[in-house]
């Protein structure tokens, strides 16, 4: 029989809170968050996706986690959650560390609390990167994240920059990430990844909502 894990998440996320907190989580209340972990707005949610199911979780390359704001949200909505659970962050504990088994999924890569953190990962660690701006002594010194969903796709664009004496961004190189969606919302397979450096006349100042020119 194949193991289903949304309810090891569940589980595992019942027995936390009763061991850590005294706390007796119903059974269906624990199903709810783990969909939302998972992010997914409802269990019904979860398991209505036969597209991107949670049990392709061995086919990721890279994962990303819902951010907690998302958590809470769901779980202001949940009718008579018990209050003594601990915020978001810790609770999620027990739905990760149970999602993140190596009998469910293993990769180079670790998880990732948000797509910024993920995004500017890649690109440094990137070779073409390296190749790119390594070899010059002005390094780009802060990066700008732009993330666009789509339901198939999480595309990504990271602009590279460097910090003038008066506080300024100036954008030299840029790199795009494509990540195809393989595992509920926050499993993705490889992505695809390219790298470019602005010459001198192409260079932008950036604003405080993304690039100007």
């Amino acid at each position: 029989m194949q193991i289903s894990i949304p309810k090891v998440c569940a589980d595992s996320l019942r027995t936390f809170s009763e061991e850590k907190y005294k706390v007796k989580l119903r059974a269906a209340h624990a199903h709810e968050l783990v969909a939302a972990y998972v992010g997914y707005k409802s269990k019904s949610g979860l398991v209505a996706d036969k597209r991107y199911p949670v049990s392709n979780l061995s086919q990721c390359e890279i994962v990303v986690m819902m951010p907690d704001a998302f958590i809470d949200q769901r779980r202001q909505n949940l009718s008579e959650l018990p209050s003594e659970l601990p915020d978001s962050y810790t609770l999620g504990e027990a739905v990760y560390s149970a999602l993140f088994d190596d009998k469910w999924w293993s990769s180079d890569y670790p998880p990732f609390r948000n797509f910024k953190k993920m995004a500017i990962y890649l690109a440094e660690n990137n070779p073409a990167y390296q190749a790119v701006f390594k070899p010059n002594f002005n390094l780009p010194s802060d990066h700008v994240v732009e993330t666009e969903n789509s339901e198939d796709h999480v595309f990504i664009t990271v602009t590279h920059a460097n910090r003038t004496p008066d506080g300024k961004l100036i954008g030299c190189g840029q790199t795009t990430i494509n990540l195809p969606r393989v595992a509920g919302r926050i499993g993705f397979g490889k992505p695809k990844m390219s790298v470019g450096q602005w010459t001198a006349g192409a260079r932008r100042i950036l604003g405080s909502l993304g690039v100007q020119a």
